[in-house]
Formats: C-alpha cells, structure tokens, sequence
C-alpha cells in the first residue's frame, strides 16, 4: 500500500498546469526561482509555493549557491513520468 500513497502523492503535486510547466523547465535543466519566475510570469511567492509542494513529494530537488536556491528534475524518473503522460516532446 505505500507504493501506492507514494504513487498518489505525485501525482497529486502534478495536478496543477503550473507546475507541470515547472517541472517541464526543471527537466531541461537547473534553474533558480528568479528564473522560473520570469519564465512562468507569476509572482515568487506563488513559484516557491509550487516549488515546496514538488520537492515535498520527491520530484524535484534543491541546492543552495550562496543566497539563491536552485532546482532541478529529482532523477531520470521524472522525465520517463513526462514521456509517458504527453507522449510528445514538450516545449
């Protein structure tokens, strides 16, 4: 059964458009929330709100450069998940 509660909770963190754009980015490579501000055009606290709720269930992760925080796809996983579900290069 935690397969399965693992399972929904990605899922879960992946039932918003905004952050399936965000993880989208986050597989092409490592960006900061600056960047991924910009790129989406929302607010930085609603960027690290999505931010949170991704890293919480495991598909992204994080470093610290100095007073940035940079995120990135957690593992190839992640980007067989995004093959599946769109089966088409995203852009």
């Amino acid at each position: 059964m935690r397969n399965y509660l693992e399972v929904a909770r990605i899922f879960r963190a992946l039932a918003h458009p905004m952050r399936l754009k965000l993880v989208n980015e986050l597989i092409k490579g490592e960006c900061c929330v600056g960047e991924a501000q910009k790129c989406l055009s929302i607010s930085q606290p609603n960027v690290s709100q999505h931010l949170k709720v991704l890293k919480e269930a495991g598909i992204i992760i994080s470093r610290r450069e100095k007073n940035r925080v940079c995120y990135r796809a957690s593992d190839d996983s992640v980007k067989k998940i995004f093959k599946i579900i769109f089966r088409e290069k995203l852009k």
